[in-house]
């Protein structure tokens, strides 16, 4: 570690004395074994202003002060050796993308706006998301025996100034219970010999892909592209998609397969390493008319149950909905974003959102026609279990709130603990154009 320090510092000092070179990149700052370029910086603060205008002083210092305790935690990461698999990081890096290319309106849009490709903007973000998951990683180790008490979370709430209590939106608590329609072998068997047949088309030249893709394909991240993607690294896809593209021959089709979206088959443009590049055309089953009614008359029988109140609706769902994630907590429908039960109307969806505004507690909707998250239609009996109105935030109703910010409090001190602890035996250097900021922590005095 001696011998990396020394270098580390070696390098530093030859970068700060290439005056008379062109400075394509510079180190301005060395946490341990990891660096910080000043394209770090600067990419930082183009996110922080949204390319609008420039930070001043105080806010580059106190934005490279962030960095560099990222850099800090990064080190320390890599020496207590955790580790993260690339199937994870390939994960966060899609979805990643999938948010970008939501908020462009499209991939073409998304990749005209940065100047590359999707699969060049995820070759270069795995090793910066990879960081970041074991920064954060090593956040949790730091943190994992904070516990915070009632009598905690009751001090913090009294210490807030009344004044600054924030504005709670009217919140809704609700339960529901589901009947998927079933899809039937007959309608998944139609789907793959239906596929087949533009397979068959595309094999003997009687089509192209471009064509069949843009009639067919339901992908809406590729049907415009001739179901093509560009080249990708393995693991960016579901493995039933990759499976299918390393047992295809180069220029080859492959057979139809399912995965978690439908049905597909793929045309491998090209395979190179671990990166290929392919085409694919996907269609799924479509429930038909008879069994969507099916649906709304099965739930009409468990409505007729609900009436005569001779079973509980927490019973009910688990006896008849056919939605695993709310079955087993009795109808419970829970909030994503932080594990409640309580749920703001603004994030619910216009037609939920109508939905609950009918009805008072503890009733019971009539069956509602819903789509579901696989994108298939589906009918949803919901019923309203509680209605919280928008209020100033208060410790009895919204202890979780207090609860979630005095622990992260209690996580935040118990990190500062830990860095004024390692900064004393980490070897820290910083570039003499950030060393007359005014820090938090005591960076420029590091050994």
């Amino acid at each position: 570690m001696k011998k990396l320090t020394v270098l580390i510092g070696m390098l530093f000092s030859l970068m700060l004395q290439a005056q008379k070179l062109e400075v394509i990149d510079e180190i301005i700052g060395v946490a341990g074994g990891e660096i910080l370029l000043k394209s770090e910086l600067e990419t930082s603060a183009l996110e922080v202003t949204k390319g609008k205008g420039g930070l001043g002083k105080d806010q580059y210092c106190s934005l490279f002060e962030n960095l560099l305790f990222q850099k800090l935690l990064l080190n320390q990461s890599k020496l207590d050796s955790l580790e993260v698999s690339d199937a994870e990081v390939q994960g966060q890096v899609q979805r990643r993308l999938d948010y970008f290319v939501q908020m462009f309106g499209s991939v073409e849009e998304f990749e005209k706006n940065y100047g590359k490709s999707t699969a060049q903007l995820k070759d270069e973000y795995f090793d910066l998301i990879k960081d970041q998951i074991l920064v954060q990683r090593m956040q949790e180790e730091i943190t994992k025996n904070v516990r915070v008490t009632p009598s905690d979370v009751k001090r913090y709430f009294e210490a807030v100034p009344k004044d600054s209590l924030p504005l709670i939106n009217e919140q809704v608590q609700f339960s529901q219970i589901v009947i998927d329609p079933e899809i039937k072998e007959g309608q998944k068997q139609a789907t793959i010999n239906f596929l087949d047949s533009i397979r068959t088309r595309l094999t003997k030249g009687q089509s192209i892909m471009a064509i069949e893709a843009a009639k067919w394909s339901e992908d809406p991240g590729s049907s415009a592209k001739g179901g093509c993607y560009p080249l990708q690294r393995k693991g960016s896809f579901v493995p039933e998609y990759e499976a299918a593209v390393f047992n295809t021959p180069e220029g080859g089709y492959s057979p139809v397969f399912e995965s978690t979206y439908g049905y597909h088959f793929v045309k491998v443009l090209e395979i190179r390493g671990e990166f290929y590049e392919s085409c694919h055309i996907l269609m799924s089953p479509k429930v038909s008319v008879a069994d969507l009614d099916k649906a709304r008359m099965q739930l009409d029988s468990v409505m007729a149950v609900l009436r005569a109140d001779t079973v509980t609706f927490a019973l009910a769902a688990q006896r008849y909905s056919t939605d695993v994630g709310t079955k087993n907590q009795g109808g419970r429908v829970m909030n994503s974003y932080n594990g409640g039960t309580k749920h703001d109307v603004s994030s619910l969806t216009a037609e939920l959102n109508l939905t609950m505004m009918s009805l008072k507690v503890g009733e019971i909707s009539e069956p509602v026609m819903m789509t579901g998250e696989d994108g298939q239609q589906q009918y949803v009996i919901y019923r309203l279990d509680n209605r919280i109105p928008a209020h100033v935030a208060n410790i009895k109703e919204d202890y979780d709130i207090f609860e979630s910010v005095a622990r992260e409090k209690a996580n935040q001190e118990e990190v500062e603990k830990w860095m004024r602890k390692k900064l004393a035996s980490t070897f820290v250097q910083i570039n003499e154009d950030y060393k007359d900021c005014v820090f938090e922590f005591p960076w420029v005095t590091s050994k």
